[in-house]
């Protein structure tokens, strides 16, 4: 059951105080605009794709990316935003193949989550790929990662044992256990 918005808080003017090429920042006036709680700010995103690549051997290319935001190493599944006219799926191939140089495979959709609803509209389509192919990886200039193969079943217990701080790849791959779409044949 969908609840409808409370009418206090839909918005009456949306303005952009900040934007660059990669977000924008949205200020949302509701109610009158003139008091506490009539102003929200959050960052407006065109969507993302991320895609847990499962290669032939069983591994899970994962990367270790450099993120300036919480300033450590994060093992992240390959993502990236959705560019205009891309489909997430477009989005997901684009993206492994820039960072970690994988290619082909089999996609299957796992769903699409809000990471941080409270503070973005960011929507994160998910994948999972069987039988992708390695490759020469082609990362965007200034992107920090490198290449963080893992075992399917090491990954999953990472991700469970919240060893994996970063929210879509752990959901994704605790979902793609969940729906049978990860192989854990051959003792992997």
């Amino acid at each position: 059951m969908t609840d409808p918005a409370p009418r206090h808080r839909v918005p009456t003017d949306v303005r952009t105080p900040f934007s660059t090429p990669w977000l924008t920042v949205r200020e949302a006036l509701t109610g009158t605009g003139a008091g506490p709680g009539d102003r929200w700010y959050y960052l407006d995103h065109p969507g993302c794709a991320l895609v847990l690549p499962v290669t032939e051997q069983g591994e899970v290319l994962l990367v270790r990316s450099w993120r300036i935001a919480v300033r450590q190493w994060c093992v992240e599944a390959p993502a990236g935003r959705c560019e205009p006219g891309e489909t997430p799926e477009q989005t997901a191939r684009r993206e492994l193949r820039e960072e970690t140089g994988a290619h082909g495979g089999t996609f299957r959709s796992l769903g699409s989550v809000w990471p941080s609803s409270g503070t973005s509209n960011e929507l994160v389509h998910l994948f999972v790929a069987h039988g992708v192919r390695p490759g020469p990886a082609e990362p965007d200039p200034g992107e920090v990662l490198h290449l963080h193969p893992l075992p399917v079943r090491k990954a999953v217990a990472m991700a469970a044992g919240g060893e994996l701080r970063d929210a879509p790849t752990a959901l994704a791959l605790l979902l793609a256990e969940h729906q049978g779409a990860l192989d854990h044949g051959g003792g992997r």
